[in-house]
């Protein structure tokens, strides 16, 4: 049986979420551009909280490991339910750095670092590629690291 993709770095504050990012995953404005959407769910991520993290994604969103080794994660509630299992194994350290974030258009591209996994479990620095429609993440790529 296939694992969902779930040891996908992507977040950034283990802090509780800031105003704007509630605003932009939540009931979003016209101006909320792709990259706040983005940054709210890399806050809610950081800060363990699942609902807040699966409230920035549409409901037939998608997520894709570009390498082929695991199968894409389809709909909310399966993006939900693979995050909630991730983060519930992890400590309080767990997170994401983002080290660089670029955008155009409905497009954001992070370059992130995962911190916090137990010894000897670093992972290379990864991207993630999002796709924001209507103020909602629609799809996330992941490419391989190597």
């Amino acid at each position: 049986m296939t694992q969902p993709l779930l040891a996908i770095p992507m977040a950034l504050a283990l802090t509780l979420l800031p105003a704007h990012a509630m605003a932009a995953c939540g009931s979003t404005t016209p101006a909320s551009s792709p990259s706040e959407i983005v940054q709210a769910q890399v806050d809610a991520y950081n800060a363990h909280d699942v609902e807040a993290f699966a409230a920035c994604y549409a409901d037939d969103a998608s997520m894709t490991g570009l390498s082929g080794k695991r199968p894409p994660v389809k709909g909310k509630a399966a993006i939900k339910q693979a995050y909630a299992g991730l983060i519930a194994r992890q400590t309080q350290a767990f997170h994401v750095e983002i080290l660089d974030r670029t955008a155009s258009g409905p497009i954001v591209v992070d370059l992130e670092r995962l911190h916090g996994l137990p010894p000897g479990r670093q992972l290379p620095d990864s991207f993630a590629i999002y796709e924001v429609r209507d103020g909602k993440i629609a799809a996330v790529w992941f490419p391989p690291a190597k």
